[in-house]
């Protein structure tokens, strides 16, 4: 297993290394930039040529490149020009990633407590009352945007029934963690609904594909009992796929955290990049999007680690047969 996880890491560097190129081109090549935020109104031409030359901008973009991404390999990903001058990037991350993963890690425990349970009873309900309504609710959880169900949280619980915590805004853990979850409710139901209704409705397919299988007609002919056999077959086997699911779908909850957290006004790492395009602070902007590309390829490995737990037919290196 350790070498077959090495194996992944190695595979993972081309990656890395083209989306750290991608990122680094698209940022530098719109238009704008640091500099002109920075001075403002003062545009005096020597003054911006002394500022260009004091961050590197004026280097061709290969030169630029080849420094970013030399000190990105040994942790350092820069200091804040626009936003916090002076501060270092990867300080700004870690400070801004805790309330961005505590969102993410709320929003998919509040998706996954719906939709499992829902998926199973959905599949063993098949075409009846229950089905078509968890279908009809999924389908709408997928459609309704985060910011407009988070807007209607908002006008619901902050200003019909004026509830404090309902109007947005975030209170560190630091201030007790009662209050910190009653702020970060509303964001985590806003951004897991339409999660839940995905993972739902992949829950739901993997159940029916599985009920039908061999080996299940075959314990139930053997007359072991239903539940037995939906507890350690039927919903073991069915959450392969849905594994899946949940682990591709972390760039979902990483992408709409960054609208989310506008809306609710939470100082995550979603906050953090839209200042930094508008101030166009670079070094800001491609360390979140590069530390964003970075988690994507560990929470992969270890969805392709934790199918070997759920079915003992996978092994790492291995096959099926």
């Amino acid at each position: 297993m350790g070498v077959y996880v090495l194996k992944r890491l190695i595979l993972a560097l081309p990656t890395l290394f083209i989306a750290s190129i991608i990122i680094f081109l698209l940022i530098h090549l719109a238009p704008g930039g640091p500099v002109r935020v920075m001075l403002g109104p003062m545009q005096d031409p020597s003054l911006v040529a002394k500022l260009r030359s004091q961050l590197g901008l004026d280097l061709p973009l290969h030169q630029q490149y080849i420094r970013w991404i030399t000190k990105a390999v040994h942790g350092n990903l820069g200091i804040s020009v626009t936003i916090q001058r002076g501060s270092p990037v990867t300080q700004l991350l870690i400070q801004r990633y805790a309330t961005t993963l505590e969102l993410a890690f709320l929003s998919m425990i509040i998706a996954l407590i719906i939709a499992i349970p829902t998926g199973i009873i959905s599949a063993l309900q098949q075409n009846k009352l229950a089905d078509h309504i968890s279908r009809v609710v999924a389908l709408i959880g997928v459609s309704i945007p985060n910011f407009f169900l988070g807007i209607i949280l908002i006008l619901l619980i902050g200003v019909i029934w004026l509830k404090p915590w309902g109007a947005g805004g975030f209170v560190p853990l630091t201030e007790g963690i009662g209050k910190n979850l009653l702020r970060m409710l509303l964001p985590a139901i806003a951004l897991g609904t339409a999660y839940s209704a995905i993972v739902m409705r992949m829950m739901r397919s993997a159940m029916l594909n599985t009920i039908n299988q061999d080996y299940v007609r075959t314990a139930r002919a053997m007359g072991i009992g239903w539940w037995s056999i939906l507890r350690k077959d039927i919903i073991k086997n069915a959450l392969i796929p849905v594994v899946t699911v949940i682990g591709n779908s972390a760039g979902y909850l990483l992408g709409g955290s960054i609208v989310t957290e506008t809306v609710f006004r939470l100082p995550g790492i979603g906050a953090l990049v839209i200042t930094g395009v508008f101030r166009r602070d670079f070094p800001v902007i491609q360390g979140v999007v590069l530390s964003i590309v970075v988690i994507r390829i560990l929470i992969n490995l270890s969805v392709d680690l934790f199918y070997s737990f759920l079915d003992p037919r996978i092994r790492a290196g291995g096959s099926n047969e």
